[in-house]
């Protein structure tokens, strides 16, 4: 067990725990609840969690809005048809009977809530779970700023109506102050006050150029991005409107939250970004390099123990807190149970080999290389000099070029994903490790976030089943696709043999001609 597991006193309360039913369970039944963002990745599995193991809870509250002209009904519908409800459906068949979707945006004044949704949220909810947010790093700042902070002050102040609330939590990022090596449970200092946010949505909004990338620059400072720095600046929002207003409030930092461990079903992942987006790239052979070593941390949790973690905290934070101080709960595994480039590789390397993909360009493989000169170097020769080749070949062919576009698309984003999983934080946990010690057997097993348990290797392993479904490439395909990966090995290395031949022969000519005079 950590260490902290083992020396923390436990107070009377926690010592007199039962081992029959489970307390966090007990907890929400009756309880009404508010969700944001639950069509997101952790917001579907939140909402799917609480309605599978949480039956008797009252009624969720969930907004959402029209999307690009759907309408909301049938976005309601066509969400719960995913295949991750299915286990659900199969336990618990009337679940819809405790879905209330209402109509709210985040971008709109006063969340576009009407006044009859409003009174009822006031009257009724219980617990705010607040995890919607723009997490688009290339947007507008205008709209990450009006979305992630006016939206979060808007949430507070209908908070701040609901007669019966008991917490509001704020779902935000543990890279929020990723300044810091170490990402402690505090709060930190906001980069600027409200009115700052609010002169720079209306400065972006009256240009129709937006702010240039310069002055946002200058105004984000030692954040590397908009998006940081908004939930950076939201942190420190919830912090000072839960001091001046008592409003119990808990700020939640998950790191980076990847494939489930267990539930409802083993590696499924509800997103095509991060990590996955990489990922799926170095197994279709289209990037081979990374600047990192193999040593380097990468803090990713499961998306099922992070929702766990999530529960089992606002249980803690209303039953055993004993202040309405606003208080902060990290969660990540650098600090628990480190996860390494070179233990995901080994892993990935074993089910390239079991389980490649049939929509393979080349034999997949990544050097890990730290110095960044070297990097330029192989990302040219490996990355640039290939997309050139293959978008010549097709236009030769008479067909549109795609190489490239493809190998800027993948590189949109590489240099903020780049920072974020090469960046080798320690986030502490402490907080969340001290909940496990008040649960009782039922908790450990309905609510499991010990990250202790997690078996790495096999959740690198089973990253291939949702690759091969972002792919559209069925296991029927394997036994296929591991001839064409014999193939693409022996061209590899075909190739690599006849680089290194006339590499040699070059610098044989070269020394011959120097030294022949």
């Amino acid at each position: 067990m950590n260490e902290v597991h083992e020396n923390l006193k436990l107070d009377d309360k926690s010592n007199s725990k039962n081992n029959g039913d489970s307390q966090i369970r007990k907890f929400y039944a009756g309880k009404v609840i508010l969700l944001t963002g639950f069509t997101g990745f952790l917001g579907t599995i939140i909402l799917e969690k609480l309605l599978r193991t949480c039956t008797e809870i009252d009624k969720i509250y969930i907004m959402i809005r029209e999307k690009k002209g759907v309408k909301v009904d049938e976005r309601i519908k066509k969400y719960f048809e995913n295949p991750i409800f299915n286990t659900l459906r199969n336990v618990n068949p009337h679940f819809m009977q405790k879905i209330v979707p209402f109509y709210g945006d985040l971008m709109e004044s006063d969340l576009g809530i009407s006044k009859e949704d409003r009174r009822c949220l006031a009257e009724n909810v219980n617990i705010i779970i607040h995890n919607a947010s723009s997490v688009y790093f290339h947007a507008k700042p205008s709209d990450i700023l009006r979305s992630n902070v006016i939206g979060t002050q808007k949430m507070l102040e209908l908070g701040l109506e609901c007669s019966r609330l008991e917490a509001f939590v704020y779902v935000s990022t543990a890279y929020s102050h990723h300044y810091n090596q170490q990402i402690e449970e505090t709060f930190y200092p906001p980069p600027v006050d409200l009115k700052v946010i609010k002169d720079m949505i209306q400065a972006d909004e009256e240009n129709a150029a937006g702010l240039s990338q310069q002055v946002i620059n200058e105004i984000v400072g030692k954040w590397s991005n908009t998006y940081a720095f908004s939930k950076a600046s939201t942190e420190g929002l919830v912090e000072a409107f839960s001091r001046k207003t008592s409003l119990p409030c808990i700020v939640y930092r998950p790191s980076i939250i990847t494939l489930t461990n267990e539930e409802p079903v083993p590696a499924w992942v509800g997103n095509k970004n991060g990590p996955i987006q990489l990922l799926t790239s170095t197994t279709l052979g289209f990037m081979h390099v990374l600047p990192a070593s193999k040593d380097v941390t990468v803090d990713v949790i499961p998306v099922d123990l992070t929702t766990n973690g999530l529960l089992a905290l606002i249980w803690d934070y209303v039953v055993h807190r004993q202040s309405n101080e606003p208080q902060v709960y990290n969660y990540g595994s650098s600090d628990w149970n480190p996860y390494t480039y070179g233990l995901g590789y080994k892993a990935f390397r074993i089910a390239w080999e079991e389980q490649p993909s049939m929509k393979m360009v080349w034999y997949p493989f990544t050097i890990f290389v730290s110095n960044f000169y070297a990097f330029l170097c192989l990302h040219t020769l490996f990355h640039i000099l290939p997309a050139v080749l293959v978008d010549l070949i097709l236009v030769i062919q008479g067909k549109k070029p795609l190489a490239v576009k493809m190998l800027l698309l993948l590189g949109k984003n590489y240099d903020a994903l780049f920072r974020f999983i090469n960046g080798n934080w320690v986030i502490k946990a402490d907080k969340l490790k001290g909940v496990l010690n008040y649960m009782n057997a039922a908790d450990l097993k309905e609510f499991p976030f010990d990250l202790k348990a997690v078996d790495w290797y096999r959740l690198s392993l089973l990253s291939m089943l949702p690759i091969r479904e972002i792919l559209h490439d069925p296991l029927e395909t394997i036994p296929a696709a591991k001839r064409k990966y014999q193939r693409l090995r022996l061209l590899h290395y075909t190739v690599c043999g006849l680089f290194i031949f006339f590499m040699l022969f070059f610098v044989y000519r070269i020394g011959y001609i120097i030294f022949s005079y």
